[in-house]
């Protein structure tokens, strides 16, 4: 349960459920969320994981899986596998949060500039999508 402890009534829902939980001799953890990305975020970082996969696309580029009893397949890109392949595993290394949903703004900024750097160093010019972009999805 995420309670903004800004807002009274929420305030007062987390007082009630602590009190509550105290009663019964429950273990709880306490956990502050701070800077956590907006919807309108989210959509970008996701459009982000597209734009990567388009881009790999359209140079004629597969992806390489290994995974299936030693064998090779290729495949073309997906956002997901530049979630999972790309994003993720430079998560985990610089900051060691598996989900998405738990990063904030100012570490998703650093995987990024990993990100466009690699990809920048190899001639694939990739750009973290803006308003303008956004808006284009959301009309279509």
């Amino acid at each position: 349960m995420i309670l903004d402890l800004k807002n009274k009534l929420e305030l007062n829902k987390a007082k009630t459920r602590f009190n509550h939980l105290v009663s019964l001799g429950k273990t709880i953890e306490l956990k502050a969320l701070s800077d956590n990305r907006s919807s309108q975020q989210n959509r970008a970082l996701h459009k982000f994981f597209v734009l990567i996969s388009s881009e790999l696309n359209e140079l004629g580029m597969e992806f390489q899986y290994f995974g299936v009893t030693g064998k090779q397949l290729s495949t073309r890109y997906t956002s997901t596998i530049v979630k999972n392949h790309f994003w993720r595993p430079i998560q985990i290394a610089l900051f060691n949060i598996e989900s998405t949903k738990d990063i904030n703004t100012k570490q998703i900024n650093e995987i990024i500039d990993v990100i466009v750097k690699f990809f920048g160093d190899k001639g694939v010019y990739i750009e973290f999508p803006n308003k303008e972009v956004l808006s284009q999805v959301n009309e279509s």
